[in-house]
């Protein structure tokens, strides 16, 4: 009964809960940006499931945002709250749960 009222209290985006974990956007990274800066940035806060840096198919650069899923939502919360803002070499992160921009 406690994980219900737990998450009831909680704010929970309905489009960032994926099959398989939390999904979190990560804004604003540099273009050597590998996926292993974001593991080791992400990893401190808990279960990492999934890492993908979007890369420009001509020259293999990071197009500059990322995807990271974590598994618990509580973990992925503090890591957003830690990260968002975080400077990565010259870059402010911008930090958030993914969420849909197409309405139903």
């Amino acid at each position: 009964p406690m994980a219900g009222d737990l998450l009831a209290n909680s704010f929970i985006p309905g489009t960032a809960m994926t099959g398989s974990g939390w999904c979190i956007f990560v804004y604003n990274l540099a273009p050597e940006t590998e996926e292993n800066i974001l593991w080791q940035l992400f990893g401190p806060f808990g279960a990492v499931q999934n890492v993908k840096v979007i890369r420009d198919l001509q020259t293999n650069k990071c197009k500059g945002f990322g995807f990271v899923t974590m598994t618990n939502y509580d973990e992925a919360v503090v890591a957003i709250q830690s990260l968002n803002g975080y400077c990565l070499g010259n870059r402010v992160l911008q930090v958030s749960f993914k969420t849909n921009k197409h309405k139903s």
